[in-house]
């Protein structure tokens, strides 16, 4: 059992268990001392958060990544991700939340509870409720009822406190008319552009060169290297000490089902009538009324695709809402039962998600399909057979590794393995230098040999698909290039540098003798030499001018122009060039377009405003609560 858990460290699964190992030591032990105070993973304002609350939730964050990532969630992406933290950060929110809704003497009544389970589809059968069908579901995702349902609680009375706090916050016709004419105007402009490259007489001279070089050796110092070498463990070593039998083929066969499955699959564009999740009944008739408006456009056999492109609110409206192919599980619930309750060419009625409403077109439906046994086997072997070698070579990296345990030398080691070792060039850290050396990621091998001191051996790194062991032979440490070799390289970057202050200077030179209006735009052109440029127009959701990279800087700038102003008055950089830029053009959203939107975007911004709000309140709550986090338990 010891060595089947120091051969499998590296696996998450395992890290895992391991700390509730030693969570359950801490807690049911030791701690046991002064169990109430170290079962406290925080408190709010006195009010305990538990170690067994932590968990939970922990638990249920690991178990959503587990869906979105996959194989790929390991306990690096964990830690990345700061789950734990985020964990903690939920049960504050929720603590909170708690105790401004006791203030306000918010309720949740058992017949509340009642009738919203009752409208759970997932626990439906034959559109009614199914005790059993319940608690099957729940057991599916380790939740007793009493768990789920002190949980539907809180999201009812939390649900319940959002409205209190937002109701009111709403938006008239003249707020949202301004905020969709200021994200929708249009602007143009014209450029001069100053290249720093044009002054090609500009450049840096010997003296400037030997003296950036004198006085910052420290930028021209070798980088650090090292020599090693190393012991790899290949998979195809041990090819010929593995034959797979039918029947393991079979088993494997027969033991992951899912693994040669492929679901039923919808094929289907929808048009999606944004409305918050906890909008009030008002919003969300509103909402379904403009959804009703667009269905009948589309069962009139209006293009399905220009409808959405035209009032779909969701991120495939400019694909004309094409969602391509998906199975029955990777959709909200609602959104899969009405897909896949229909047929080719079928359009749906209005379908409520915690999205909005949506409107489904399926184009096309491909049944269930099983791959075959005889069909599969020989990918299986091949699989099973991967498996093994890779099993083998690990195994034989470990025994030899535990001569290293012993204390034997790498020398001594190698003797065990069997194996001649390799010795490597010096390298630095980007392991460039062991490119042909068949090594499977130099880079990778070359990060792992500098965290190693002098003289140290590796335990066994899986790099690649190889497993190797590897010994510092030499640390090099950096030391002063010779003036000769970077004289080069200096002088490139003291040029560029000189050129690009020659650039900004003259094109401050040219604004400041420029005129204010725009025909002095092209007088100032054409006495440099110089050609007036002009972009494409754009808004201020893009950010940027078409045909500049880096423009960020310009495209802000140029909202800021109007016939009285039409010329900016400071010389403008982006990606090192440097720009003066006069308005060409702008315009403002007609007055029926704008008409034609005015109720999506109150929608919008009214739903924007409430969430901005609400996020404010609880973070203005959090500020005035007293809150102490035990980061002993969380690390």
């Amino acid at each position: 059992m010891l060595r089947y858990l120091r051969e499998n460290t590296g696996n998450w699964i395992i890290k895992f268990f391991l700390g509730i190992i030693v969570i359950v030591f801490v807690f049911l032990g030791v701690g046991s001392m002064n169990a109430d105070k170290h079962n406290q993973v925080a408190t709010v304002n006195d009010q305990a958060i538990t170690f067994s609350e932590y968990r939970d939730a922990y638990q249920r964050m690991l178990q959503r990544l587990q869906q979105q990532f996959g194989t790929s969630l390991d306990d690096d992406l964990i830690k990345s991700l700061n789950v734990k933290q985020y964990a903690v950060n939920s049960l504050i929110d929720q603590k909170i939340l708690e105790i401004e809704a006791q203030k306000l003497k918010i309720i949740v009544s058992d017949e509340e509870l009642k009738q919203n389970l009752l409208s759970v589809k997932a626990f439906q059968k034959d559109g009614a409720f199914n005790m059993d069908l319940y608690k099957r579901v729940l057991g599916q995702n380790a939740m007793s009822p009493e768990t789920f349902e002190a949980m539907q609680r809180n999201t009812i009375r939390n649900t319940k406190l959002q409205r209190m706090v937002i109701n009111g916050i709403t938006v008239g016709n003249q707020e949202a008319q301004a905020w969709y004419s200021f994200n929708n105007t249009k602007a143009g402009i014209n450029y001069v552009l100053i290249d720093p490259v044009t002054f090609s007489d500009v450049f840096a001279g010997e003296e400037q060169i030997r003296s950036q070089y004198d006085d910052h050796h420290d930028l021209y110092m070798s980088e650090p290297k090292r020599k090693v070498a190393f012991l790899v463990f290949a998979p195809e070593d041990f090819e010929g000490q593995v034959k797979i039998d039918e029947t393991s083929i079979r088993d494997f066969y027969d033991q992951n089902p899912a693994h040669f499955t492929t679901p039923e699959q919808v094929e289907a564009s929808h048009i999606l009538i944004r409305v918050n999740e906890n909008a009030d009944e008002k919003a969300v008739a509103k909402a379904k009324e403009e959804a009703l408006s667009v269905y009948e456009k589309a069962v009139k056999a209006e293009n399905f695709s220009e409808l959405a492109k035209t009032y779909s609110q969701g991120p495939s409206a400019a694909g004309g809402g094409y969602l391509g192919r998906f199975d029955k599980t990777s959709m909200v619930k609602p959104f899969a039962d009405a897909a896949f309750a229909m047929n080719a060419g079928d359009i749906s009625q209005p379908v409520r998600t915690r999205f909005g409403w949506h409107i489904i077109k399926v184009t096309d439906r491909t049944p269930e399909t099983v791959t075959p046994f005889e069909t599969a086997k020989v990918q299986i072997e091949k699989e099973l057979a991967a498996s093994q070698v890779q099993d083998l070579a690990y195994n034989k990296a470990e025994d030899v590794y535990d001569a290293v345990l012993d204390g034997d030398s790498f020398e001594q080691v190698a003797l065990v393995a069997a194996k001649q070792p390799v010795n490597t060039p010096a390298f630095t850290v980007l392991g460039t230098e062991l490119k042909g050396m068949g090594i499977s990621d130099p880079g990778e091998f070359a990060t792992t040999a500098f965290s190693l001191v002098d003289n140290e051996i590796s335990e066994v790194k899986k790099i690649g698909n190889n497993y190797y062991l590897i010994h510092v032979l030499e640390q090099i440490d950096p030391k002063l290039l010779a003036y000769e070799d970077v004289k080069n390289e200096i002088a490139v970057k003291l040029t560029a540098g000189l050129q690009k202050q020659a650039a900004k200077k003259a094109a401050a030179s040219m604004l400041e003798k420029a005129g204010s209006d725009a025909a002095s735009l092209e007088k100032l052109a054409g006495d440099n030499h110089l050609k007036i440029e002009s972009s494409k127009m754009f808004t201020r959701n893009e950010a940027v001018v078409p045909g500049i990279t880096g423009s960020e800087a310009i495209a802000q700038a140029a909202f800021t122009l109007d016939e009285k102003n039409p010329v900016y008055k400071k010389v403008l950089e982006a990606s090192g060039k440097f720009y003066i830029i006069g308005l060409k053009e702008k315009q403002t959203p007609d007055a029926a377009v704008i008409a034609d939107n005015l109720d999506k975007v109150k929608l919008q911004l009214e739903t924007r405003k409430q969430q901005d709000y609400y996020s404010q309140w609880l973070a203005a709550r959090k500020e005035k609560a007293e809150i102490r986090i035990n980061t002993d338990i969380i690390n």
